[in-house]
């Protein structure tokens, strides 16, 4: 009958496929021999090579790709990765990078932390590196690759990711009192505090406040104490009229 022909071919093209496989998988030819990575620092991507290193001599065909990712993304550097199967035997690895955003003190311990509470690395003072700092109790299990996942650091990490480009002050410190958060800001006009009030709205917040800085004249900048945007539309700048003389 025509239909059991069809279904011998049938058979029989699945029984060649799965021995090409089988012969793909096993043959030196499609080995890993190149592993090339692509996104973040040279550093990062030096650390992620080294990850992937095992890799070598492995085929293409028989890569187990979600273990290689995990690997990857193990890595306290590495935010996301993705990879590509480049025949005859180069494996591309794409990495997307945590990027520091603040620096986290506990105890008499500092870490860098990434927007999503993150810990990249311990950090070390450096002039290059000045990001926001801000202060939590002291706990144990905090280590490169861990999260901090405090309401209260989740707050200020929301706070830190909402702040616009070109912001007209650096900010120094950050924290959160009652539920309502404060940034130390420092510029060389001078070291006003900035009140965002409840964590809501926080980028109509700062954006309202960088506005309301750079439209501030210069000779009376020195004077600012703090920057109230807790309501938008009813800002306040306060003054201290005894300092610049």
């Amino acid at each position: 009958m025509p239909w059991r022909r069809v279904a011998t071919a049938a058979a029989g093209g699945v029984a060649v496929l799965a021995l090409l496989y089988l012969a793909a998988r096993e043959t030196p030819v499609f080995a890993v021999r190149d592993i090339e990575v692509t996104g973040g620092t040279p550093a990062l991507q030096r650390a992620v090579e080294a990850a992937a290193r095992p890799a070598r001599g492995t085929s293409l065909v028989a890569l187990d790709g979600a273990a290689l990712i995990e690997e990857l993304e193990a890595l306290p550097t590495v935010r996301s990765a993705t990879y590509d199967r480049a025949f005859p035997s180069t494996l591309r690895i794409f990495v997307r990078p945590e990027l520091p955003l603040a620096v986290l003190r506990l105890g008499t311990d500092r870490w860098v932390l990434s927007e999503r509470g993150r810990v990249i690395r311990s950090y070390v003072a450096d002039p290059a590196e000045r990001y926001p700092a801000f202060r939590l109790p002291a706990r144990p299990n905090v280590r490169p690759g861990s999260f901090v996942t405090d309401a209260e650091a989740t707050a200020v990490l929301g706070a830190l990711a909402s702040v616009p480009k070109h912001f007209p002050a650096r900010i120094d410190k950050i924290k959160v009192d009652d539920g309502r958060l404060t940034m130390d800001l420092k510029a060389p006009w001078g070291s006003p505090r900035l009140q965002l009030g409840e964590a809501v709205d926080l980028r109509v917040k700062l954006a309202v406040a960088a506005l309301l800085i750079r439209s501030l004249a210069a000779d009376y900048r020195a004077l600012v104490t703090y920057v109230d945007v807790s309501v938008p539309e009813r800002s306040v700048v306060g003054t201290n009229p005894q300092v610049g003389g």
